[in-house]
């Protein structure tokens, strides 16, 4: 088999997937050298010694390091440190292969050649995010909006969420930077903790305060993105702030109708009729979601339609919205990993994916990592 087809199909055994394509294909080509691709088939999606990703692709470790080193530091291959020894952990294409790349914000003629690539691959992608229990990612709105609601839970307040992070950091927006189609921030993408740390040190990305990313969340909110984050309820891995114009995950929602895509918050935009004026600021300019329109001389939500950002509320001059909590909120995974397990399962990819995660076993069968 052509090694690019078996690196598309070594990826496409992650929750994220990578369906088969043209353009994939040639993404990879780009991204991944011959030999750069075939010491990536023995990676997985944990981290493991060189040793065990050298025997499982077949080369001499020296070669494996070699590549290994240009891959990490290409932020293709994800590297962590135990017992002072790197391990290796292939990044699967979202978050990784798609995003990284363009995260220093830097122009270049590999970007140039990926950005059309990514813009018609991503159409095919979209369609497979998520699963019909387990969205791939979800709305959260800034914490003010929210914190008067009783039963208010932790993973619903993002402030908090990101004071538990050990580092915080920013990069430049993939998504705007291949769609151009608006003049939105481009520094919008937030990280956190390990990969914070492994894209700050090559270049990708920058350290800021957990102030500052809660004053940027507010700036944001107030220019009207969208804040997405990973949907589980143990820890930030990241939060999006989104354009429905550009982002992905909206467009897999809205355009490619994938609901799986994307989970609503747990909560609604109430009215209080009395303080409308009708000014049309909530749906003219705020919702990118179509869920507010015009009704009676005032506004009506669609809750069946409506994502819960809160952006009507923070936009309303009037003060006329507040968000309450949804009758039935969807409830997020544990954990990221039980999030992955969750879509895998029910796509029916679990058994082909455990192998990938599973720790390698010295000769007696005991395990080394």
């Amino acid at each position: 088999m052509d090694v690019y087809r078996a690196l598309q199909e070594l990826l496409d055994r992650d929750a994220t997937g990578c369906p088969p394509a043209p353009e994939i294909d040639e993404i990879l080509r780009i991204l991944f050298t011959e030999e750069e691709a075939g010491v990536a088939l023995g990676l997985g999606f944990r981290p493991f010694p060189l040793e065990v990703v050298a025997a499982r692709a077949g080369v001499d470790p020296a070669a494996a390091r070699r590549c290994l080193d240009a891959l990490s530091e290409k932020c293709l291959v994800f590297v962590k440190e135990k017992g002072g020894e790197r391990h290796f952990a292939l990044q699967p294409v979202m978050p990784g292969l798609y995003e990284f790349p363009f995260m220093k914000g830097h122009q270049s003629g590999t970007l140039e050649r990926l950005a059309p690539l990514w813009n018609t691959y991503m159409k095919k992608f979209g369609k497979g995010f998520g699963s019909p229990s387990m969205p791939f990612a979800r709305v959260i709105p800034i914490q003010e909006q929210i914190e008067g609601q009783p039963g208010i839970l932790p993973y619903e307040k993002v402030y908090q969420m990101i004071d538990q992070a050990r580092v915080v950091g920013l990069g430049h927006c993939a998504c705007r930077r291949t769609m151009q189609k608006c003049d939105a921030p481009r520094e919008a993408c937030m990280m956190f903790d390990d990969t914070c740390d492994f894209l700050v040190k090559r270049g990708f990305g920058r350290y800021v305060t957990r102030e500052q990313m809660k004053e940027k969340l507010r700036e944001f909110d107030r220019l009207g993105l969208v804040h997405q984050v990973n949907n589980s309820r143990d820890k930030l891995s990241f939060i999006c702030n989104c354009c429905p114009c550009c982002c992905e995950l909206f467009q897999a929602l809205t355009r490619l109708d994938n609901p799986c895509a994307l989970s609503s918050s747990g909560f609604v935009p109430r009215l209080d009729v009395d303080k409308c004026t009708g000014c049309r600021v909530c749906f003219e300019t705020r919702c990118p979601i179509g869920a507010v329109y015009p009704s009676a001389g005032v506004v009506a939500i669609d809750e069946a339609r409506c994502i819960g950002c809160g952006l009507c509320v923070t936009g309303c001059p009037e003060q006329a919205l507040r968000l309450v909590r949804r009758e039935r909120p969807p409830v997020p995974a544990a954990s990221i990993r039980e999030m992955n397990l969750m879509i895998l399962r029910e796509k029916g990819k679990l058994e082909a994916f455990l192998p990938l995660i599973a720790p390698p076993a010295d000769p007696d069968g005991r395990e080394t990592v």
